[in-house]
């Protein structure tokens, strides 16, 4: 087992492993889809932790500007496979959740990322890309924004059209034909680290934006406390359905090349399920014999008064920028 370091990040290469793809499955080798370079140090490899999926994925980071991706990876007509129905991210209405302590955290969720937004732009066209079913386009929309949303999933984007009415576009951004400079704001929550170009997404999301529009996009956190405690068990890489992650300086320049400034960087997730996930990932893999003490363990914690016990840790892990998931509010800048 060999150690080595990305800033801020200790990461362990696990030697006795070797990629491969299940038959279903075509990978392929891509040099870094930002830069082009092909220099890359491999950080190390690991299984599906999520799903348990069959295969064993590399992590690689690209020397020229330091974006990290998965290589080789499953091709776009093939990746499919690691996103089973029942992965797919369908949460139903608010609404029609069971439990009111859900109801009422889902509900908080959605309102912290509405505000964040309304406090850098007025209301006007917003476009969410990954939309899910809608959730929160149907929040914004309410708020009164004139929404769309694009979904890769048809499931999904059923829900969101049949649940809300709302207008929700099935495939990726590169499949639907939309007017340049026609959003005031445009969404990826969760999703630039599921793209196969994400470089030539961000361009073209930069032509659909008016000037002085505004960009959010939410990733996984590099930086974060439990991407350094538990390094090749966090949640946050989530092999291999996380193609790409960005460390944020890295991140920040890139936008600035297309003509982006980031106006405002938020932790606003709280993340605690994020880090019990990779808490339980490590202890799956690290301490197998105490499985069954662990999933006890766990679900205490996963527990509502555990919850508002460690609360204020999480709440203080957003204010200094080093929870699981970090958003950026980045500005276009006039022509």
């Amino acid at each position: 087992m060999t150690l080595f370091c990305l800033p801020h990040l200790r990461i362990m290469q696990h030697c006795d492993m070797r990629v491969w793809f299940p038959p279903q499955v075509q990978p392929e080798l891509v040099p870094c889809n930002h830069c082009g370079s092909t220099e890359e140090e491999v950080l190390f490899e690991g299984p599906d932790r999520l799903l348990h999926l069959p295969g064993v994925f590399r992590v690689v980071k690209c020397l020229q500007c330091g974006w990290i991706r998965q290589n080789p990876r499953p091709t776009i007509e093939t990746i499919s496979y690691y996103y089973p129905s029942y992965y797919v991210n369908f949460i139903a209405a608010i609404e029609d959740e069971p439990s009111v302590w859900r109801r009422w955290d889902r509900r908080y969720g959605i309102l912290k990322r509405r505000w964040a937004i309304e406090r850098l732009q007025s209301k006007g066209r917003l476009l969410d890309i990954g939309c899910a079913t809608g959730i929160f386009l149907q929040e914004m929309r309410k708020a009164g924004w004139d929404v769309m949303g694009i979904e890769p999933h048809s499931e999904a984007a059923e829900y969101a059209r049949k649940h809300f009415g709302l207008p929700v576009y099935v495939g990726v951004l590169r499949d639907v034909v939309l007017p340049f400079n026609s959003f005031d704001v445009i969404t990826l929550w969760d999703v630039l680290e599921h793209l196969h170009t994400p470089w030539a997404d961000l361009k073209q999301i930069n032509h659909l934006l008016k000037d002085n529009g505004l960009l959010v996009i939410r990733v996984p956190n590099l930086e974060s406390i439990d991407a350094r405690l538990f390094g090749p068990f966090w949640v946050g890489w989530d092999l291999p359905r996380h193609l790409y992650l960005y460390p944020q300086k890295a991140l920040i320049a890139a936008l600035a090349e297309i003509g982006f400034v980031v106006e405002e960087r938020r932790c606003f997730a709280g993340n605690y399920s994020a880090f019990l996930s990779s808490l339980q990932f490590y202890l799956e893999d690290r301490h197998p014999l105490w499985i069954h003490f662990s999933q006890r363990m766990l679900r205490l914690l996963y527990s509502v008064p555990a919850r508002l016990v460690f609360a204020p840790l999480f709440w203080l892990s957003d204010q200094l920028y080093l929870s699981s998931t970090v958003t950026l509010f980045a500005r276009k800048r006039k022509r």
